[in-house]
């Protein structure tokens, strides 16, 4: 596509081109006196011109050409406006849209309520069974919790392995220290799990838990003493791999072991009851974190995670659903005051294009005379040039200067402006017109959004509420009926 440029001097700039052009004809007696015509230099002087004038045509009727598109487009604009703005105004489906949207995500709410107070109920029967008053207590994170016993488990490995150093080395030590951590430690860690039971109402279970708690304090005085006396006897081994020998070593240190619950037991050297000491220490540690891996009434943290896992759930379930009816009332109202703003766009849109296309006839009338202007001057000053050197009379048509401004013609702006003018005022009488309903419709949808989000979407929920009440009653006797 050919590019077009405003005027900018290209013929004045041929001033002093031309005027040696004019002495060189003139000194041949060009042209002839009787010619009645421009010859080459003037005719080509013309042309230019001329393309120069062309172009500022070409430039005007590009502006015109997009005023008139511009009519079309704000007048089309304008029609869908008018529409749009009525049938926003005369729209009543708010509240049955939004009840709808509800609508379909309720069954997904009644099951996530139903599940809640099935955990709720749940959780309430084992509090009331148990006659439990405080709150659940709980690790935050039982990873971090049963971290702590793997790490007590690691020190106690090290410790041990010192203890349990002999002819193998070190590393025979630590395979020996490993294994009695993981007994002493985990043993201790789930009888402690086992003590929480004797908190519950039923009386089976609350022996179970006592039981757990004599079977520590028995295990863990006789396993430590156990490793004691095992510690002694296997520094004692010639070869630390014979199995023979090692299971020689743990027959006699068993019987050792057994003498400390009569108080007999003798330890081989202070290394020994060291490792005793620490050992007991650590298996009350790893007792402890047993017992307060969960709440201290064992199933009643489960409960209350579940409790407040649902809770979760169901809220997340109610703000998604909130959320989405209050983008659907926000797309609403910016629909309403998208209307109300688009006449004002759209007026400033016809002035604009007014005002261009106002300039660009002014530029064109401006520039053809600038184009007239200089040719004018570059072709008197050849013509001026030649007369003053030529011996010969001068040819009649040099005092006439052709007008070439007819080459640009701007009539055509004046009706494409009346239309832009008229499409104006036509915007002008319309915002006056839905202006103001469409802003008492604004006021209106903000009441009713308050309204539908404060009283309609809670009545909702507790509908939400019973119809999950009603699902728990009806399903309730079905059970019982199997049950029986």
């Amino acid at each position: 596509m050919p590019t077009y440029s405003s005027y900018s001097g290209e013929i004045a700039i041929q001033l002093g081109a031309l005027r040696t052009k004019g002495h060189d004809e003139a000194a041949l007696n060009r042209p002839a006196s009787d010619s009645l015509r421009m010859d080459q230099h003037e005719a080509g002087l013309q042309t230019d011109a001329e393309k120069c004038l062309a172009s500022e045509q070409m430039l005007f009727d590009i502006a015109l050409t997009e005023a008139s598109r511009a009519i079309a487009d704000i007048q089309q604009k304008t029609i869908a406006l008018e529409m749009s703005a009525d049938q926003l105004l005369s729209d009543r489906s708010l509240l049955s849209t939004i009840e709808a949207d509800m609508a379909a995500d309720r069954q997904g709410l009644v099951a996530s309520a139903g599940d809640r107070m099935r955990a709720e109920v749940d959780w309430r029967h084992f509090r009331a069974i148990n006659d439990i008053q405080q709150q659940a207590n709980y690790p935050e994170s039982q990873t971090w919790h049963y971290a702590l016993i793997a790490f007590l488990t690691l020190v106690e490995t090290c410790i041990n392995a010192f203890f349990y150093e002999n002819s193998a080395g070190l590393l025979g030590g630590v395979v020996v220290a490993f294994s009695v951590s993981i007994v002493n430690m985990f043993g201790a860690l789930f009888l402690g799990m086992g003590w929480r039971y004797k908190n519950l109402a039923a009386i089976d279970k609350r022996v179970a838990g006592w039981l757990c708690f004599v079977l520590f304090i028995v295990l863990s005085i006789y396993c430590n003493a156990l490793f004691s006396s095992f510690r002694a006897e296997y520094q004692l081994l010639l070869d630390p791999t014979d199995t023979l020998q090692i299971r020689q070593a743990f027959t006699l240190a068993t019987g050792e072991a057994k003498k400390v619950f009569l108080v007999d037991m003798h330890f081989a050297d202070l290394m020994s009851f060291i490792l005793f000491g620490v050992g007991f220490i650590l298996s009350c540690l790893a007792f402890y974190k047993g017992y307060t891996s969960d709440d201290k009434y064992p199933e009643h943290g489960r409960k209350d995670r579940l409790v407040k896992k649902m809770q979760f759930i169901e809220i997340e379930k109610q703000d998604l659903l909130r959320d989405k009816v209050k983008v659907f009332l926000h797309r609403r109202r910016a629909e309403v005051q998208a209307a109300v703003n688009e006449p004002s766009q759209l007026s400033s849109r016809a002035s604009m294009r007014i005002s261009e296309l106002q300039g660009a006839v002014a530029s064109a009338n401006s520039q053809s005379r600038a184009v007239q202007r200089d040719f004018q001057l570059v072709l008197s000053a050849y013509r001026d040039a030649n007369a003053a050197v030529r011996a010969t009379t001068t040819p009649a048509y040099f005092k006439e200067v052709p007008d070439l401004t007819a080459h640009v013609s701007c009539s055509s702006a004046e009706e494409t402006i009346a239309g832009l003018i008229a499409t104006r005022e036509h915007i002008h009488s319309l915002r006056d017109r839905l202006q103001g309903p469409l802003k008492d419709k604004i006021q209106a949808m903000q009441c009713d959004s308050a309204t539908i989000l404060n009283q309609t979407f809670s009545q909702f929920l507790r509908d939400i509420e019973a119809e999950a009440q009603g699902r728990i009653d009806r399903v309730t006797p079905a059970i019982h009926r199997a049950v029986a």
